[in-house]
């Protein structure tokens, strides 16, 4: 094997391979043997076939393998003997070869790049540090009743207002045709939600029970459904019923119904959740001032091709908004964005990197626990598939892999802060929680949601929560 560097510049490499035509051949008669002792080929005994007849039967396709095969074992050649460490799989392109002669191929390989000594002790994060206070779970708590309303149904002669809830049933058409998504029955909707397009809601204001109105809206030009888009229709809306929403009482009974066994089991609770909450935000601020100070701290050369790879996940993801017709852009020039995002995706690379090395140099390892309840975490994302989201991995164990980086940078993430210096600082939880919307904004392309019918591109709000 010949290998000629044809370029070697920053964390890029390129060389020139050839493979000699005796060495392919040679490789190519070993397969062919291989594959003889269990060919059967009438008028010839297994392992006893001559080189020429499995030539004729299996010559093409064991000459296809056994190009695969030499040039994946040069370039694996190549990088154990540079002990290079490359971000990607190698790209190869065939230059040149004809069967019985030669093979001339290129490679192209980018390397991880060599890091330096990375010492965390001169780091010092400011660390928020709060109290839940007894009011601080009485608030918590009316939020919860808040959202568990109890509905009662007024009498046949109460009009509807906004707040209400209003049994419906419902049919859509355009131009007198019913679409699909435009039925329903026993239909509870809250006035005043916005769970509907605009100007459905409002025109059953002042309904009563027995009522039926025919509500005419717009759709909005950019509506997921592109049968809808743009389109008047109209809905045909019987009601069934109105009910009126009443928060709880907060007290013992409130307590057992939600599982816990009296009023106090249910602070406690509420403020063993209080506090992860806090915490996780905590922890998510002294991330994101420990990636800042890493990224300014740390110079070095970033692989193009992952910059490249996670750009182009960041703007897939944008795009898929776009589409969606969603303001992505907020009043800027596409070009304008896309620069904002190639910094986001080089510091992503960057500081992805740097978590690597310290796990690498660190020997941390994920143990089969861990991975597990990532699985876990991830099944709970899907209610009601948990199951299949189990049989996947198990069928598709390498796609385990994507639940590693995740538990690798946490681990990693861990270990620095171990090493570095805190000054507490007494936090309100109102700037906490400031603090905590800031950061589910920073850096994150939004994501595109779709329905069909009368209904937003929003989830639907059960009545009953």
């Amino acid at each position: 094997m010949q290998v000629k560097e044809l370029e070697s510049k920053g964390l890029k490499r390129s060389y020139q391979i050839i493979v000699g035509a005796d060495a392919i051949k040679a490789k190519k008669e070993n397969e062919l043997k291989a594959v003889g002792k269990n060919a059967k080929i009438a008028g010839f005994r297994p392992g006893q076939v001559p080189l020429k007849v499995l030539e004729q039967r299996y010559g093409k396709a064991v000459q296809a393998d056994v190009i695969k095969q030499v040039i994946n074992g040069s370039v694996n050649d190549l990088v154990v003997k540079n002990k290079f460490r490359p971000t990607l799989t190698p790209q190869v392109s065939v230059e040149d070869y004809n069967e019985g002669g030669e093979l001339s191929f290129k490679v192209a390989i980018e390397l991880f790049p060599e890091l330096p000594e990375l010492s965390f002790d001169d780091v010092k994060l400011e660390r928020k540090t709060f109290e839940i206070s007894q009011s601080d779970i009485e608030e918590a708590l009316k939020k919860i009743a808040d959202r568990s309303p109890q509905f009662a149904e007024l009498p046949k002669s109460a009009k509807a207002e906004i707040g209400n809830i209003v049994k419906i049933d419902f049919k859509g058409t355009l131009d007198g045709v019913a679409f699909d998504g435009g039925t329903a029955q026993d239909f509870d909707l809250e006035l005043g939600s916005k769970q509907f397009i605009d100007n459905f809601e409002e025109q059953l204001v002042s309904a009563k029970a027995g009522d039926t109105r025919t509500v005419k809206v717009t759709f909005p030009a950019k509506y997921p459904s592109t049968q809808l888009a743009g389109k008047d229709a109209e809905f045909e809306v019987t009601i069934k019923s109105v009910q009126e929403a009443k928060t709880p009482e907060i007290n013992e009974e409130f307590a057992k119904a939600r599982g816990f066994a009296d009023l106090n089991a249910l602070h406690e609770a509420v403020r063993a959740q209080l506090i992860r909450e806090y915490d996780q935000i905590v922890r998510n601020q002294l991330k994101k001032q420990l990636f800042d100070i890493l990224e300014e701290k740390y110079d070095f050369e970033l692989p193009e091709n992952m910059v490249e790879m996670e750009f182009k996940t960041i703007w897939e993801r944008l795009e898929q908004s776009m589409e969606a017709g969603e303001d992505v852009l907020e009043g800027k020039e596409k070009s304008e964005l896309e620069e904002e995002y190639k910094k986001v995706a080089k510091r992503r690379v960057k500081l992805g990197i740097l978590l690597a090395e310290v796990g690498t140099r660190n020997k941390i390892q994920i143990n089969r626990e861990e991975l597990s309840r990532a699985v876990m975490q991830q099944a709970q994302q899907y209610p009601g598939q948990e199951r299949q989201i189990f049989e996947f991995y198990q069928k598709n164990p390498n796609r385990l892999e994507d639940l590693r980086g995740p538990i690798l940078e946490e681990k990693a993430v861990d270990f620095v802060l171990s090493k570095v210096k805190f000054s507490d600082v007494k936090t309100p939880l109102a700037e906490l929680i400031d603090i905590g919307e800031d950061e589910e904004t920073e850096e994150k392309p939004k994501k595109s949601s779709k329905s069909s019918g009368a209904a937003k591109t929003k989830s639907k709000k059960k009545a009953s929560e």
